[in-house]
């Protein structure tokens, strides 16, 4: 229940500004959080896995989805967070 709830918070926010980086900040934030709450990383991947699909399907360029997976990975590593972005 906990992981569809925050797997729709994450689909609520895509239309804000998915084609910068301060989304991936965001979305970064929420993955690290899901961790620190006791989440496994594996829960954690696999919501980050699902977003991702539905942003690839939304038509994204290729650009913008750079731009997300910079601004993930550079939130990550800011916090110290295990997850990382594939750019």
């Amino acid at each position: 229940m906990k992981r569809l709830f925050l797997f729709i918070a994450l689909l609520t926010a895509l239309p804000a500004h998915a084609d910068r980086s301060d989304f991936g900040h965001g979305v970064a934030a929420m993955a690290c959080a899901m961790l620190d709450a006791g989440y496994s990383q594996r829960e954690a991947e696999e919501v980050l896995q699902l977003l991702g699909r539905q942003i690839v399907r939304s038509g994204i360029s290729e650009r913008a989805q750079s731009q997300m997976a910079s601004g993930f990975n550079y939130m990550a590593r800011k916090n110290d967070c295990p997850l990382r972005g594939n750019n």
